[in-house]
């Protein structure tokens, strides 16, 4: 568990940076905020170790690096996928990872993290050619 003055260090960043992605409109910028998840957890764990930190640290990064591949090559206008939504729910699980900070933690909060983070994963799978195609085929549903 988190010393209660990097707790909020991070609910305020995190914050900041979901009302950012909510402000713009380009994939690309809402990346640009969207980094601030894992960069805030590397400084954090810089200071204080904490296992769910390393996980936000390690899935951010993961999917930030996921659509960074993705917008980078010519697939983004192939896929056959709802970007609007995408970036929709990408902001969503980023806004829910705030709020986790802004609460108290318990076992409660917990859950609600790692589902945001589990969401991100989604996101992040489905705009990739196999996470597409089976999202297509009706087998998960952002």
């Amino acid at each position: 568990m988190l010393s209660e003055n990097l707790r909020k260090r991070l609910a305020e960043e995190y914050r900041y940076a979901v009302t950012k992605m909510q402000a713009v409109t380009p994939l690309a910028n809402k990346l640009y905020y969207f980094s601030v998840f894992f960069g805030e957890a590397q400084r954090v764990l810089n200071f204080e170790w904490d296992r769910d930190l390393v996980l936000i640290y390690t899935v951010t990064q993961q999917v930030h690096a996921q659509f960074n591949v993705t917008i980078q090559t010519p697939a983004l206008g192939v896929l056959p996928v709802d970007w609007a939504t995408v970036s929709e729910k990408l902001t969503q699980a980023a806004s829910d990872i705030a709020t986790y900070y802004e609460k108290a933690e318990n076992d409660d909060t917990r859950e609600e993290m790692y589902q945001a983070l589990g969401r991100l994963t989604e996101v992040s799978y489905v705009i990739s050619g196999n996470g597409s195609y089976l999202c297509e085929k009706g087998f998960f549903k952002l």
